[in-house]
């Protein structure tokens, strides 16, 4: 898993100036306002306590990235930017029909995409991993602030091949009559380790990989019971794109 506070995302310089702390009292107002604006800008349909959800997300976010690093890009614009407009402006991929209705986020690390999906998509179960403690402990105070709890929990340790079965079953997951999907971004050494976790993961039917637009890299690597179903491009950056990945029927 890629550590999201040295993940430089497309666009952004690594020459930048020193990263203020986040303030709350100016901060979030700010991320508010801007977020409003994506979203209306994008098209993006969400109700008032969706937002006023993702805000308090932001918030908490800010607080703990100044105890320790979450991530780097934590000002309200640069944090609508590329961390909740880049999950958002994927949902379009999300409707596409016989998706499962349970997903496991490959190294939550903030809470991207994973948290902010399941506050997107009231009607899908979620399952952060994360192999840092720390991080764990704050995906697990968000779900308890966002009052997630029934559909959402966290798992602190990494996801393998040889490790997913015992972390789904830790989290209640019946392997042998459920399947479940995969989100995957600012996954270290992406387009090699998730075909290896499709490959033996029975109970896996579908795919989702945020990042650059490295699709053909990755699907050159599919295992042959595997596709490319849909490629979204995101607004965030010229190379930026969320693809979907599932299971062939036949």
């Amino acid at each position: 898993m890629a550590d999201e506070t040295h993940t430089i995302p497309e666009g952004v310089s690594p020459e930048r100036p020193q990263r203020l702390p986040f303030v709350a009292d100016r901060d979030v107002p700010l991320f508010r306002a801007q977020l409003t604006v994506a979203l209306a800008n994008h098209g993006i349909a969400m109700d008032a306590a969706q937002v006023t959800a993702l805000v308090t997300h932001y918030h908490l976010l800010g607080e703990s990235n100044n105890r320790f690093n979450l991530t780097r890009l934590i000002a309200p614009a640069e944090a609508v930017r590329w961390h909740y407009l880049d999950v958002l402006a994927a949902l379009p991929c999300l409707t596409v029909p016989d998706l499962p209705d349970r997903w496991v986020d490959i190294g939550s690390g903030g809470g991207f995409p994973g948290l902010v999906l399941a506050v997107a998509r009231p009607d899908w179960q979620f399952i952060l991993t994360e192999r840092r403690a720390k991080k764990a402990a704050f995906l697990r105070h968000c779900v308890a602030e966002l009052d997630l709890g029934r559909r959402v929990q966290v798992f602190a340790g990494d996801i393998e091949p040889g490790t997913v079965r015992r972390a789904l079953s830790f989290c209640g997951t019946d392997v042998s009559r459920e399947t479940c999907g995969i989100l995957a971004r600012a996954v270290e050494d992406g387009p090699r380790r998730l075909p290896r976790l499709l490959r033996v993961s029975p109970f896996v039917s579908a795919a989702f990989w945020f990042g650059q637009e490295d699709a053909r890299a990755l699907a050159s690597r599919l295992p042959p019971t595997w596709e490319l179903r849909q490629h979204h491009p995101l607004p965030t950056g010229d190379r930026r794109a969320v693809i979907l990945l599932t299971r062939r029927t036949n």
